[in-house]
């Protein structure tokens, strides 16, 4: 982060006015909806997460109420509110798209929140920003097999560039508060941001196992349950779609923010072990 030190009171106005700032109006009834075919319509609505996509939208309105209500400074304040009003919002859409297009999906009831707040909020920004990283690679990879409509697709990517100014929010936010609170020094920061992002893939891992064994409650939502989006492609053009869209939509935001590092590390690493992989298994076949 260039000229900008973490804990900072100018590192706090800029990400929260980054937030504030890059704000789009909109409303979900007059966007350009599409009319669907009866194969379109059929795909749609077999397509089996947006109960838990609309569920994950209301956990997080609560979640982003309660802990803005615990928060002093105002500037911070200011851009959780907003965070929450986009969250309604996307609550907004998504029951939009699913009355426009008579998807059928169940009622749910939201569990009580944890006493602790803070921890339930950090663990949500994480959990959306192993789902959005994901998230970006699997929308992409709809787009290159026309998995849902071009038009269909646009509407559903405002929402994809909310979640990339939530991330930098989170992320921006994590390393105020871990400075604020005595961590300055980028390796501590890394190690709480670590340990913290080892609960949200531990929790995504949970999810994946439940609906491995058909144990899902229907409340949960995450980039594992898109499958069907991904067909045939292979796990190395899945990271690479990940990576590319994740430098792509966040490279449009101000230079001196920081970036969520620790998951395309971790894609950029496993991407070179598998292209270590398939070129040597490549010799070896040419060796035979």
């Amino acid at each position: 982060m260039s000229n900008v030190q973490a804990g900072s009171d100018t590192h706090m106005v800029l990400f929260c006015s980054n937030y504030i700032n890059t704000y789009k109006a909109f409303e979900p009834e007059r966007l350009p909806w599409p009319e669907l075919t009866d194969a379109e319509l059929e795909r749609m609505r077999g397509v089996p997460f947006w109960q838990e996509i609309l569920y994950t939208e209301m956990r997080a309105i609560t979640i982003i109420d309660a802990f803005s209500a615990t928060v002093e400074n105002p500037l911070i304040r200011k851009a959780l509110d907003l965070m929450g009003k986009e969250e309604k919002r996307h609550e907004h859409l998504i029951r939009y798209l699913i009355a426009h297009y008579g998807i059928t999906i169940a009622d749910q009831s939201l569990e009580p929140l944890p006493a602790d707040i803070e921890t339930t909020f950090i663990d949500f920004g994480f959990g959306e920003c192993v789902d959005s990283f994901i998230g970006f690679g699997f929308f992409k990879i709809a787009r290159e097999t026309e998995f849902l409509p071009e038009p269909l697709l646009d509407i559903l990517d405002i929402l994809m560039e909310e979640e990339v100014r939530h991330v930098l929010f989170i992320i921006n936010w994590m390393a105020y508060r871990e400075a604020r609170h005595g961590r300055r020094a980028a390796p501590l920061r890394a190690l709480t941001s670590l340990w913290y992002y080892g609960r949200a893939i531990s929790s995504l891992v949970n999810v994946a196992l439940r609906n491995a064994r058909n144990e899902s409650n229907g409340v949960q939502f995450s980039a594992t349950q898109a499958g069907e989006i991904l067909g045939e492609t292979r796990l190395r053009h899945v990271l690479e779609s990940c990576l590319a869209e994740n430098a792509r939509r966040l490279a449009t935001y101000d230079k001196k923010l920081l970036r969520p590092l620790f998951l395309p590390r971790v894609a950029g690493a496993l991407l070179a072990v598998l292209k270590l992989g398939s070129l040597f298994g490549t010799g070896k076949r040419e060796l035979t």
